[in-house]
């Protein structure tokens, strides 16, 4: 799947699929080891149409969409976050991948890859000298994705699911340039 994989930034018109997916790719990666309830709250809070529109018009963010060739539909996404900070991080600039998922069907085909690529290249373009991000401590099949890409663990957070704090992993590389 991987070679027909077209990686391209979210425009307004893309809200409504970027939405849904957002939505449906973070119930399929936590549902199975959080309360369904919990998980519904966050959905209905923080994963709607509005909510996603609202991080779009937001100054920082960018959304990457990856698309099959041919289909209309994106298979995963990432959002990058330019205006946030981390006590753990250090660099002149940063950049936050605040997202970053696939539909549960693409998982394994090379969409991960293909976002993460384009997320580098797109910190590069910012020039920016680290690029970071917060991973569940149990989610260990996207913590080992991260170290796969060399980013190493520089601190720890809570992450507020509904009312539930989680721990995150605070993972971080440099930027490297090309």
């Amino acid at each position: 799947m991987s070679d027909d994989l077209e990686i391209r930034r979210a425009r307004v018109e893309d809200i409504q699929s970027l939405a849904d997916l957002a939505a449906r790719s973070f119930r399929d990666a936590f549902a199975a080891d959080n309360d369904l309830g919990t998980i519904d709250e966050y959905l209905r809070t923080s994963l709607t149409v509005e909510s996603v529109r609202k991080e779009f018009d937001t100054a920082g963010n960018f959304f990457l969409l990856a698309f099959r060739a041919g289909v209309d539909v994106p298979v995963g996404y990432a959002k990058l976050n330019t205006a946030t900070e981390e006590p753990s991080v250090k660099a002149r600039n940063s950049v936050e991948i605040e997202r970053l998922y696939a539909d549960t069907h693409a998982i394994g085909h090379g969409v991960g890859a293909a976002l993460m690529r384009a997320c580098l290249n797109t910190a590069q373009d910012l020039k920016c000298d680290v690029i970071w991000l917060g991973s569940w401590t149990k989610n260990e099949r996207a913590n080992l994705f991260y170290q796969r890409w060399e980013f190493e663990t520089v601190g720890k957070r809570q992450f507020a699911l509904g009312s539930e704090l989680q721990d995150d992993l605070v993972l971080a590389r440099q930027v490297i340039k090309t």
